[in-house]
């Protein structure tokens, strides 16, 4: 049994598969999510977990190399982002494209965050 960390097996397993430029999400709990891309679902009831609460872990586990997040975050969630800033530097995107860019993810983390546009696409990095 592990002794600090991330705990929750699904995520750990789909972390631990990541591979370079490989991209992924964690989202609030309302970003809609195409067909065939799989989700691992930490949400619980509205607000937990939150986002941030997520994140942090989920970046001290994982090499990032890129960031993306909605233009709109920017005016409606100042908060997370930035948080994100301070650890992914995300390029912001229009709303319709980022959404449409969860496609091409291999998974994405729901939260039970519950506020707007909490939302992030992360590319997978080379630790060396």
């Amino acid at each position: 049994m592990q002794l600090s960390g991330l705990i929750h097996a699904d995520l750990v397993g789909a972390l631990a598969g990541l591979r370079h430029t490989d991209l992924f999400a964690i989202s609030d709990s309302g970003l809609p999510v195409q067909p065939g891309v799989p989700v691992i679902d930490l949400g619980v009831v509205y607000g937990l977990p939150g986002f941030v609460s997520v994140l942090r872990p989920v970046l001290a586990t994982v090499d990032v190399e890129a960031a993306w997040v909605s233009k709109d975050i920017e005016s409606q969630n100042p908060d997370i982002l930035r948080v994100l800033e301070e650890h992914v530097s995300p390029e912001r995107l229009d709303h319709d494209d980022f959404k449409s860019r969860i496609a091409d993810c291999r998974f994405v983390v729901r939260t039970g965050e519950a506020t707007p546009y909490a939302n992030v696409i992360l590319r997978s990095g080379v630790p060396w």
